[in-house]
C-alpha cells in the first residue's frame, strides 16, 4: 500500500501562545480516485496539536485524479512542493496571520 508523502516545516516567526507553529505539506489520496496536495498550519504547545478549522491557514495546491501508486504520490509532491513553492507558501502564511492579527485588533 502506498504511503503518502508529508513534511512539516517548523515556522518560528508564526509561533504565539498557541505554541510553535508548523507548516505541514501533504500529498493524500482519496475514495474517489483524486491525489490531492495540501498546505497547512497547525501549532504544537506542550505535546498538544492545535488548529482552527476554519481560521487557520489552509491551501490546496493540486488535485488530480490518477492511479494513487507511491511513484505517482511521491512524484506529484515532490513537484508541488519545489523549494521555490514552499518558500512562497511560508511567506503567504505569515501575510495570512498578519492580516487576521490585524483584522482581530
Amino acid at each position: 500500500m502506498a504511503q503518502e508523502p508529508e513534511q512539516t516545516i517548523s515556522l518560528p516567526a508564526l509561533n504565539n501562545e498557541q505554541g510553535a507553529a508548523q507548516l505541514q505539506l501533504t500529498t493524500n489520496k482519496y475514495s474517489n480516485g483524486q491525489m490531492v496536495s495540501s498546505a497547512h498550519i497547525y501549532f504544537v504547545r506542550d505535546g498538544l496539536i492545535t488548529f482552527e478549522v476554519f481560521g487557520d491557514f489552509r491551501k490546496v495546491l493540486l488535485r488530480t485524479t490518477a492511479r494513487a501508486t507511491q511513484k505517482a504520490l511521491d512524484l506529484q509532491h515532490s513537484s508541488v512542493f519545489t523549494p521555490d513553492a514552499i518558500e512562497a507558501l511560508k511567506s503567504e502564511a505569515i501575510v495570512f496571520y498578519a492580516a487576521k492579527k490585524k483584522s482581530a485588533a
